[in-house]
């Protein structure tokens, strides 16, 4: 939880959502460490669903122009 001083110096507890923690901890990262976790989100994904991703190799040639 955070906390905050009001205007008679009072402590209250403010309480973060769950996007507030991740954004926080996002950018308190390192330019290597964001690239190594979408690396990391990346190979899971392609595991997960197998050949399924193409990356555009396997377009038809209609669809380029």
């Amino acid at each position: 939880m955070e906390n905050y001083l009001t205007k008679r110096n009072i402590i209250i507890a403010e309480k973060k959502s769950a996007q507030d923690r991740q954004d926080d901890i996002f950018r308190k990262m390192s330019a290597d460490k964001k690239v190594e976790l979408g690396s990391a989100f990346w190979r899971l994904a392609k595991d997960l669903v197998g050949n399924k991703i193409s990356h555009g190799t396997n377009r038809s040639e209609t669809t380029s122009g």
